[in-house]
């Protein structure tokens, strides 16, 4: 990156001291130093305003940038010109919003595959009788996982992919969860968990629940728990399967205690829910910008 020796405050508030000076950044600095910066925002003649150590120089870059993207540069020479060379790690699941998601389609794929070799026979019409016990679901879950160190594994890459998630949608979404034991079959799952707090009416949680089950598709819940009473919203792909399902689901036991949540409604699941909450939200995250790369 070739730094101009323009100023003009292009980009600048108002009374906001011009800091475009590329001699005032040479002062003090050596080559081969480290420099961190960011991406500020478009500049005159198709260059860029860059932010780099507090100074805001000019820079003429390959692409055009997200501002605000945060850069890590090395001082390749002070003279004749200022030249800056990008060394910014590369994105990572960690940071990138479409990176994670493929990076969590794959775990998922890769645990459920030896989740579905070892699950019990499903009754003949694919759903649970009631009641749905989840306590000993859970139980039968934790048991294969102890059973099965490489599932194990996989079970926790899986789960770190889900924290990852958790760091880059808003918080009032909820805590992405990965429960595959919550309803027999069901694979691609998801919960997103949210707390009712007194801004909300009082204590309670919504639980948004997806899937895919063998008869009814693709299948979406959206779930409220406040004390004394819990009701439901069901969706699926194939509408016509989701009375089954909702017998399924009118007895629930965790462990000795037992509920029998309110359907309030049973339709067809919306086109932007064909892919799961978790896609949905990571789509709309912000991206960093992942092709920079710099007239050196």
């Amino acid at each position: 990156m070739r730094i101009t020796g323009q100023g003009g405050g292009g980009g600048q508030a108002p009374g906001e001291k011009d800091r475009s000076d590329p001699e005032a950044f040479r002062r003090g600095r050596k080559v081969g130093q480290t420099v961190r910066g960011r991406l500020s925002a478009p500049g005159p003649g198709g260059l860029y305003w860059v932010v780099v150590a507090g100074h805001k120089l000019l820079a003429a870059l390959d692409h055009q940038p997200l501002p605000g993207r945060e850069l890590v540069f090395r001082i390749e020479a002070l003279v004749p010109e200022l030249v800056l060379k990008d060394i910014t790690p590369p994105p990572s699941a960690a940071s990138d919003p479409s990176l994670l998601l493929a990076a969590l389609t794959e775990a998922r794929s890769r645990f459920e595959r030896r989740l579905a070799g070892a699950a019990a026979p499903s009754p003949p019409s694919g759903l649970p009788g009631p009641p749905l016990d989840l306590t000993a679901a859970r139980r039968r879950f934790a048991a294969f996982l102890a059973a099965d160190p490489d599932a194990r594994a996989a079970y926790d890459a899986l789960r770190r992919a889900f924290a990852q998630a958790a760091s880059l949608i808003p918080a009032r979404e909820g805590r992405p969860v990965y429960a595959p034991w919550v309803f027999p079959g069901l694979a691609q799952s998801e919960i997103l968990a949210a707390r009712h707090g007194p801004a909300d009416g009082g204590p309670g949680y919504t639980l948004r629940l997806c899937g895919r089950l063998e008869a009814a598709g693709f299948v979406a819940a959206v779930a409220t728990w406040r004390p004394g009473q819990t009701a439901y919203r069901l969706m699926a792909e194939r509408p016509d399967q989701a009375e089954s399902l909702r017998l399924a689901l009118s007895a629930i036991r965790f462990g000795r205690a037992a509920i029998a949540p309110a359907c309030l409604a049973v339709g067809p699941l919306p086109d932007e829910l064909a892919s799961g909450f978790l896609a949905r939200l990571l789509a709309v995250a912000a991206r960093p910008f992942t092709g920079l790369r710099l007239r050196v």
